[in-house]
């Protein structure tokens, strides 16, 4: 180690960490000469186990920080709430009955068109949907 130049020794390590980790891809059980240890804040799918929960909902990460509320402005909700079901592969089915739906009602729309309606219609379509 340089006490001179700490930086330099502190850079070169962590790329050799990082060559390590990637050569431990070529690896079926990674590099038997690195320990088996995770890293901080490393989350690895296998520990989510609950097959009830969506997608969505399966981060693959851990929440760092002080635990917080607060409330969403009403846009932040919106937004919220139209990002979870456009990224629910539960929900695609939906989302595909409904451009079908607007296809047909509105034939001369284009793909920008019936993205920017399906961003302000779907959310109250599909709980209509589903409740009825």
């Amino acid at each position: 180690m340089n006490k001179a130049q700490v930086e330099g020794s502190i850079s070169i390590g962590y790329i050799m960490d990082e060559a390590a980790k990637f050569a431990s891809f070529y690896f079926k059980e990674g590099d038997p000469t690195l320990p088996l240890k995770e890293k901080r804040n490393e989350v690895y799918l296998d520990d989510i186990v609950d097959d009830d929960m969506f997608e969505i909902f399966k981060p693959p990460g851990k929440a760092i920080g002080a635990e917080g509320k607060r409330y969403l402005a009403d846009n932040e909700y919106t937004a919220a709430h139209l990002y979870v079901l456009m990224n629910c592969p539960e929900v695609q089915p939906f989302i595909d009955v409904f451009v079908t739906e607007k296809r047909k009602q509105f034939p001369n729309l284009n793909d920008e068109a019936v993205n920017a309606v399906t961003e302000q219609e779907f959310p109250s379509w599909f709980e209509k949907y589903v409740c009825s």
